[in-house]
C-alpha cells in the first residue's frame, strides 16, 4: 500500500494532451481511431486511487469494460477532470499502474464511461492471472 501513499502525497500533475499520442477519438477530431492494439471487452474488477477536483484524496472500487495495452474504458462516481492523474488497481492479479483521465463519456444515473491511458503500454496490466 505504500504505493497508494505515495501516489497520493505527491502533488497533482496533469499529463499533457501529447502523452496520448496515436490515440485519435473519431467522434471528438472526425478521425478515425488509431490504437496500438486490440480492443477487449471485459468486465474486470479493479480499484482507483487519485484525487477530487477539491484536491481531496479518494478511492472507488469499480470495473474495467474495454481495454487495451493502452488503457481502458472504466466508470466513476467520483468526478475526474482530463490530464487527471489516477492509480489503477487490477483486483484480480494486484497490479498497479498509473494512469491519466483521456476523456470522460456517457453518464448513466451516478456512474460516468471515462477513458483513461497509460504513459506507455502496459500489456499485461489486464491480464487475469499472476
Amino acid at each position: 500500500m505504500s504505493g497508494i501513499w505515495n501516489f497520493l502525497k505527491e502533488g497533482e500533475e496533469p499529463i499533457s494532451a501529447s502523452a496520448h499520442d496515436g490515440v485519435v477519438s473519431k467522434d471528438r477530431d472526425g478521425l478515425p481511431e488509431r490504437r496500438r492494439s486490440d480492443r477487449l471487452w471485459v468486465y474486470l474488477p479493479v480499484l482507483v486511487y487519485g484525487r477530487t477536483v477539491e484536491s481531496e484524496p479518494f478511492h472507488e472500487g469499480t470495473e474495467a469494460l474495454r481495454v487495451n495495452a493502452g488503457g481502458g474504458l472504466i466508470t466513476l462516481t467520483t468526478p475526474v477532470r482530463c490530464g487527471q492523474r489516477l492509480l489503477l488497481i487490477n483486483k484480480v492479479n494486484q497490479k498497479e499502474h498509473e494512469c491519466h483521465v483521456v476523456a470522460e463519456r456517457s453518464k448513466y444515473l451516478e456512474r460516468t464511461a471515462v477513458v483513461v491511458g497509460f504513459q506507455e503500454p502496459v500489456p499485461d496490466f489486464w491480464s487475469r492471472a499472476v
